[in-house]
């Protein structure tokens, strides 16, 4: 038995999940065993993918689960000890994987090891993050997210992860594109919260180790490329949605009522900007995508309003 499963969640991603695939293939140890689990592709992922990879075991769900919920029966599909938890839209570099356990066996308070993220080009990508804060929203996830962007190119940012000879260091917590886990920190649990259906539930995982002592590490040695967001963008609207929604869950579960007000307060204000903007500039709000934007940030404004009576169910 391996003693690291690879878990792959895919929707509608076919042609990237199968250069994942040949990367670990072709890069990963060997014996590796992987786990794919499709959310009801239309795209013939179902058909395509296990005729091309007969060797890994291809678990098709009858509906789109969500990310939390597939992964965990992907989790739940192997006995291994380290679970590698990795987005379609990525490939691995030689030796990441072997980086990772290398480091996780030697570090027995390691719980989470994560990869340093490249773009296509080989850019770095922002893939670590300090816990969810009120003024993490505003720099993280804002309209004001690009005045960030273009200060970062002008001040060192004092949470960057990279010291000038790459070792790793301790982090809150990375994005769930691509980590390892060990098994036995999650103490019977699940991997993930199932109340997400996208996002914040990465963030949620590493939150639950950090609070029973377990530490998280970036391996920057260790690297995937990410072609970012390539599932998510087929529905804009639907992720848009998703993405602060998810916010919400987590902060009813960690920072109480009035934290999820203050959240919603933000998200709230937020969202009256951006769709300002877009109906103010004629040509930002003629393309497609950015009708798309436009629906999204709509029903992000009246669905989590904190003037809505359920504020602070988390739930909607």
């Amino acid at each position: 038995m391996s003693k690291i499963a690879v878990i792959i969640v895919s929707w509608n991603c076919r042609e990237s999940l199968s250069r994942c695939l040949k990367s670990l293939k072709e890069y990963g140890p060997p014996g590796l065993e992987i786990i794919v689990v499709d959310n009801a592709s239309a795209d013939g992922t179902g058909q395509e993918i296990p005729l091309r990879f007969p060797d890994i075991h291809f678990l098709p769900q009858e509906k789109n689960l969500g990310f939390a919920a597939a992964n965990n029966i992907g989790a739940s599909d192997t006995k291994a000890d380290y679970l590698f938890f990795l987005n379609p839209d990525t490939f691995i570099k030689p030796r990441a994987i072997e980086i990772l356990q290398d480091f996780m066996e030697k570090t027995p308070k390691c719980a989470l090891a994560a990869p340093t993220l490249l773009d296509d080009k080989g850019n770095i990508l922002h893939s670590i993050f300090k816990f969810p804060s009120l003024w993490n929203y505003w720099t993280e996830h804002s309209i004001f997210l690009p005045l960030r962007e273009r200060l970062k190119k002008l001040f060192l940012r004092k949470d960057s992860p990279f010291t000038p000879d790459f070792t790793p260091c301790e982090i809150d917590w990375a994005t769930g594109a691509a980590f390892l886990v060990r098994r036995n920190a999650l103490e019977g649990e699940s991997v993930f919260d199932e109340r997400y259906f996208m996002y914040s539930e990465d963030a949620d995982l590493c939150k639950r180790l950090a609070e029973r002592g377990w530490k998280r590490y970036l391996l920057p040695d260790a690297q995937v490329v990410h072609s970012h967001r390539q599932s998510s963008i087929q529905a804009r609207a639907s992720t848009i949605f998703h993405l602060f929604h998810s916010m919400t869950i987590y902060y009813v579960k960690y920072k109480g009522p009035a934290g999820n007000f203050f959240l919603r307060l933000s998200i709230f204000t937020d969202m009256l900007l951006r769709i300002i903007i877009l109906k103010i500039i004629p040509r930002k709000s003629a393309s497609e995508e950015n009708r798309e934007r436009l629906q999204g940030y709509k029903s992000v404004l009246s669905t989590l309003s904190p003037f809505r009576r359920d504020r602070g169910s988390g739930d909607v």
